[in-house]
């Protein structure tokens, strides 16, 4: 450890940080205009950024989607002044740098970067040229290269991974830790990481951040890390966190202080702590809100407090998937493989799935596990090597593109896989033109999908100067512009905070309640699974190995940690009072309205922000 972190020194400082990416902005006025939107390119993004990252800490910067935290990651390796466009000005000094001043690759030698796509750092024609590539550049010693390599996959995790492998032929997960470990091979004091959970599944995620506290530990890791992320179980791991809002620090402290400020989290659009969130509605003081689920038992315990679990019949919390109609997808011993580098590998083998019309069905399951692959097939985007697939009855083979699309929607986990326009109103606008809607219904398909998604600011702006995450909501509004029977969603709340998280999560619920509008939805986010999924579908290594109701599914936690999944919070914070209390047979709580419930108390109805949405 440096001289610097021992004496609570300081790793980086921004002094009245401005950036716009227009570069004609005049920063002046756009830094004093609280009614510029944030959230749009055309205006400032940071507009005033005063903060100290401690030297030696793991520090969490959370805020709305698209409201400056990648952005102010660049100012932390010179990618902003020095690399990307935009009108800048302020401070910043990193590791004792004028980072204003300094080139990206002469501030690389201390500054590590783990992107958001952390597939675009992937180039390497091997896993060990990958990991080998930044300290060559960086004029590291020949000799002292093989043993950063092995030092560097060891903490990755990566140790026994065949060094000859292309990093192509990786699975996502393995992609993303040699990412890790490439950076890690430069040992760099200052680690800067931009969501590298985004697209893992729980186990995948748990994992990386245990890495991170690792290394934040280890005696040769990075001094210093700073950590965005969506996810509120993740950011608890941190030592201090800084909250954003309208391109400023709105908020800063040790994580505990932060993350049971329940007023701040709320007015900055980040997810409460789950147990934070039911015990503050239950009336309990800040100063008693716990954070973990082993400290809210704990109080639970030593009040007057009993738990009621929920009655065996209850529905899904958000009503929706209620009233199943006719079969509307049949899947019947469907098989799939791709060509890798390895040969033919199994995606999905042997699988038979009836959905129903009305339903709202998760499928859930490890990085591999054929969840994707399987969703594919639903709409003809895939079609099964063996088997079958069915819509309404007839085989998917047998529909053309514009018939398959115009009844089932896709919203793919990558947003860029299905964004072409120059606008988001034209991006939006494509589907519905081209199943002949036009005029006046054309507008207000395209106007209430945009205002659906809260791009209503940016409908002329070009989509790929956007945020991973205001991407992701294009993609979203593309397909609800559409009006589908069905639609199926690719991990659908990627890249969104937790207030557009619960906006979109509920429209569809709405319009599964409302319209009929079938669902599946493949994703690792617990949270939603248990507020708006009835019936969870379980893949493994290619198979489907359950096919249950939500809540039964979460009362098994035996079930769950054999298929890596993760309860959230309020699932494990009610399994647990239920195994203490001597009744592991009750059926958990699913939400924190119905841990509140449990408890005793009145759940609030018209939170914009309710806990327990994430994992």
């Amino acid at each position: 450890m440096t001289e610097s972190a021992e004496t609570g020194g300081v790793a980086a400082r921004l002094r009245d940080v401005l950036f716009s990416y227009d570069r004609d902005a005049d920063l002046d006025d756009e830094g004093s205009d609280d009614s510029v939107d944030p959230d749009s390119r055309g205006g400032a993004v940071l507009r005033g950024v005063d903060l100290d990252v401690p030297a030696g800490e793991v520090v969490v910067v959370m805020g709305a989607s698209g409201g400056g935290k990648s952005t102010l990651l660049r100012t932390l390796n010179a990618l902003i002044p020095g690399f990307l466009n935009g009108a800048f000005d302020g401070d910043v000094e990193v590791l004792g740098r004028d980072a204003t001043a300094t080139k990206t690759s002469d501030l690389a030698e201390q500054v590590g970067t783990v992107m958001q796509d952390y597939e675009a750092q992937l180039f390497g024609t091997s896993v060990e040229a990958e990991v080998a590539f930044g300290p060559e550049n960086l004029a590291v010693p020949p000799e002292e290269i093989g043993p950063r390599i092995d030092r560097a996959l060891s903490q990755a995790g990566l140790g026994d991974l065949d060094r000859r492998r292309e990093p192509a032929g990786l699975s996502g997960g393995q992609k993303q830790r040699l990412v890790f470990a490439s950076v890690l091979a430069m040992r760099p004091e200052l680690l800067v990481l931009d969501e590298p959970t985004s697209d893992l599944d729980p186990l995948g995620a748990r994992n990386v951040v245990e890495i991170v506290r690792s290394l934040a530990d280890a005696s040769d890791g990075p001094e210093t890390i700073v950590l965005v992320t969506h996810e509120i179980e993740e950011a608890l791991l941190a030592d201090s966190a800084v909250l954003l809002k309208d391109g400023r620090v709105f908020r800063q402290g040790p994580t505990e202080s932060v993350f049971t400020d329940v007023a701040a989290l709320r007015e900055s659009r980040v997810e409460l702590p789950p147990v934070v969130d039911a015990f503050d509605r239950l009336g309990w003081d800040r100063e008693q809100l716990p954070v973990t689920v082993a400290e809210a038992a704990d109080r639970v315990e030593q009040s007057d407090l009993t738990w009621e679990p929920p009655e065996p019949t209850a529905p899904a919390p958000a009503g929706s998937g209620g009233d199943p109609g006719e079969v509307r997808f049949a899947v019947e011993g469907a098989r799939y493989s791709y060509d890798t580098d390895r040969g033919p590998v199994t995606a999905v083998d042997g699988v038979d799935l009836e959905i129903r019309a009305g339903e709202v069905v998760a499928i859930v399951g490890h990085n591999g596990s054929g969840k994707t692959t399987l969703a594919k097939q639903l709409n003809g985007l895939f079609d099964p090597d063996d088997g079958r697939v069915s819509w309404r009855g007839r085989d998917v083979r047998e529909y053309d593109a514009g018939e398959i699309g115009r009844e089932v929607g896709f919203v793919f986990q990558n947003p860029d896989h299905q964004i072409f326009e120059d606008t988001v109103r034209d991006e939006v606008a494509f589907g519905p033109k081209n199943f002949g809607i036009e005029g006046e219904e054309l507008d207000a398909r395209v106007a209430d999908a945009i205002e659906t998604v809260d791009l209503g600011s940016l409908a002329d702006a070009d989509p790929f100067a956007l945020s991973k995450g205001q991407r992701q909501r294009v993609a979203l509004a593309s397909i609800l512009a559409t009006r589908p029977s069905a639609i199926v969603f690719d991990e659908p709340t990627t890249g969104l905070d937790a207030e557009q998280q619960v906006a979109f999560m509920d429209l569809v619920a709405r319009l599964n309640r409302e319209e009929g509008l079938t669902v599946v939805m493949v994703t690792h986010d617990m949270g939603s699974v248990a507020r708006y999924a009835p019936r969870t579908v379980v893949m493994a290594d290619g198979r489907k190995v359950a096919d249950r109701s939500t809540r039964e599914l979460f009362a098994d936690p035996e079930a769950l940690d054999r298929w890596q999944l993760d309860a959230p919070q309020p699932v494990a914070l009610s399994n647990e009072l239920a195994a203490r209390a001597g009744r592991e047979d009750a059926l958990p709580a699913l939400t924190v309205e119905e841990v509140v419930a449990g408890l005793g108390g009145e759940p609030a109805a018209d939170d914009p922000v309710r806990g327990g949405v994430n994992r």
